[in-house]
């Protein structure tokens, strides 16, 4: 797991390259097996800390590709939500 401090992120190539990083966090969370519901929480709290930076330095090339991962993460929670309803 990595670990995003957000004083690390002082401008936009920064945060670009941390959104690999995170991407790959995104992918493990959401096709984990044990605990996803926690991993998803931990991970989508990250990328929304690092989308609200971008927001107010207004540092928009990477708003698409952090939109993405909050979206992939909500389809990860209500796939888990379904599947505890069906036990």
């Amino acid at each position: 797991m990595v670990v995003v401090f957000l004083d690390e992120l002082v401008d936009e190539p920064a945060v670009k390259a941390v959104i690999p990083l995170l991407t790959n966090q995104v992918i493990e969370a959401t096709c984990a097996q044990r605990n996803k519901r926690r991993k998803i929480t931990i991970v989508e709290v990250q990328v929304k800390m690092v989308q609200r930076l971008c927001a107010v330095n207004r540092w928009l090339s990477c708003q698409k590709e952090i939109d993405n991962m909050l979206a992939s993460l909500e389809n990860a929670r209500a796939e888990d939500t379904v599947n505890l309803w069906q036990l």
